[in-house]
């Protein structure tokens, strides 16, 4: 299939955005080994039963803590025993951006670059602050996340650009040598007198770059001209209509302000992600999560980054989800999550996570600066699979957080 100039923007802009998602879903996971210290004031004693509830996708190689910039634990450690000590503040591929996220604050992602223990990863450094007796907000160390490279960006399904006819390669500009870095590529049947597009792809404080060429087809010869001409109309009018078709609908199920799922469609697929579940006879929560005092942020910072606190919730929300999950929009700064396949047991800490992931984290928009914090409440679907019961126990519960003081979460009884 060849592509027009418009489809070659609108794929390279899609696989962009997937690339950012599915990065920012394994790099996030950090922040439970950063509650897990924050919470125990720079204990590391629940490391060992926090860690293996992240390693939950095959694309991630371990988890790690370092105090001081040491690493003293790592998860597993069978095959990554070569990483204990390591220093992440001396010379070193990755360690530029460990000092970076130190430096800055924030969660840094570094690589790709080979690892110690044999193979290409990247890396997400996490800063941990704590407070102590004579000093606030004191640097604890770092956490860390390996993520085994390229299988990382499996979920990106670069490969459908393939089977659009286009060649691409992702680069960087290396921090370690200045140098252009190829990260990923399969550039080397572009056709060379076509102009390509590129469009750059921001990761936490990395900055990649996409760029696709058409491939030349085999219907680019002259003596199939005539033939090719006439089907490649047919095509291109099919696809069109197939493409208006498929953007009217993302429009109609998908909240315009945070790209998250609206709650028409919330309503429309979580029958069938029950039907799914009574079938597999597994368990499925509705789980509510309402920004705290959003007017205030409104009132205070203005509409504009009361809207920018809403879309970097989303992206925080979808970076703990799994794939299965369901999220929209419910209304307002109120947003509703369809969780399956996790027991009672478990659910609190699953909200506990999304808490945390929002909360620990300063929200930043030009030169404000400041801490939101969100209320949820989860509801178990009850044996008659009531959608409409579960949803009003769990914005009961949700509300019950309100009333207890906020930033916290209640599971509703029954």
């Amino acid at each position: 299939m060849n592509v027009d100039k418009l489809q070659m923007e609108q794929l390279i802009l899609e696989k962009s955005q997937r690339i950012q998602e599915v990065t920012y879903r394994l790099l996030y996971k950090t922040e439970a080994l950063s509650a897990m210290i924050i919470q125990g004031n720079g204990d590391i004693e629940n490391f060992d039963m926090i860690a293996p509830t992240i390693i939950d996708d095959p694309a991630i190689l371990n988890v790690l803590i370092a105090p001081d910039g040491i690493v003293s634990k790592v998860y597993p450690l069978s095959g990554n025993e070569a990483v204990i000590g390591l220093n992440f503040f001396s010379e070193g591929a990755g360690n530029k951006e460990a000092m970076a996220a130190r430096d800055s604050g924030n969660l840094v992602l570094g690589g790709p670059f080979n690892l110690i223990q044999g193979g290409s990863g990247l890396v997400g450094r996490k800063p941990v602050y704590i407070d102590t007796e004579n000093e606030k907000h004191k640097f604890w160390g770092l956490v860390s996340i390996t993520l085994k490279f390229p299988q990382a960006l499996d979920g990106a399904e670069l490969g459908l650009l393939e089977l659009n006819g286009l060649a691409y390669e992702l680069w960087r500009i290396n921090p370690d040598t200045n140098e252009r870095q190829v990260i990923l590529d399969c550039y080397k049947h572009a056709d060379p007198n076509a102009r390509y597009i590129e469009k750059a792809v921001t990761i936490l404080n990395a900055n990649w770059h996409l760029r696709v060429a058409p491939v030349p087809m085999w219907y680019s010869y002259p003596e199939s001209i005539i033939l090719i001409v006439a089907s490649l109309l047919v095509s291109l009018l099919v696809a069109t209509v197939a493409q208006k078709n498929s953007q009217l609908r993302e429009l109609a199920i998908t909240d315009s302000l945070t790209g998250a799922y609206n709650r028409r469609y919330f309503m429309e697929a979580a029958p069938v992600s029950m039907e799914r579940d009574r079938r597999l006879n597994v368990d499925a929560f509705i789980v509510i999560l309402d920004v705290d005092k959003f007017k205030s942020i409104n009132d205070t910072y203005g509409h504009t980054t009361g809207d920018k606190v809403l879309i970097e919730t989303v992206s925080r929300i979808r970076a703990a989800l799994r794939p299965y999950d369901l999220l929209a929009r419910y209304g307002g700064e109120e947003f509703i999550i369809y969780v399956s396949n996790i027991k009672l047991d478990d659910v609190y800490g699953f909200a506990e996570r999304l808490r945390l992931s929002i909360c620990n984290q300063e929200f930043r928009h030009g030169d404000i600066c400041f801490v939101v914090t969100v209320s949820l409440g989860a509801a178990k679907l009850d044996d008659n699979q009531d959608i409409d019961k579960a949803i009003k126990s769990a914005d009961e519960a949700m509300y019950t957080a309100k009333k207890e003081g906020r930033n916290r979460v209640v599971i509703a009884s029954g």
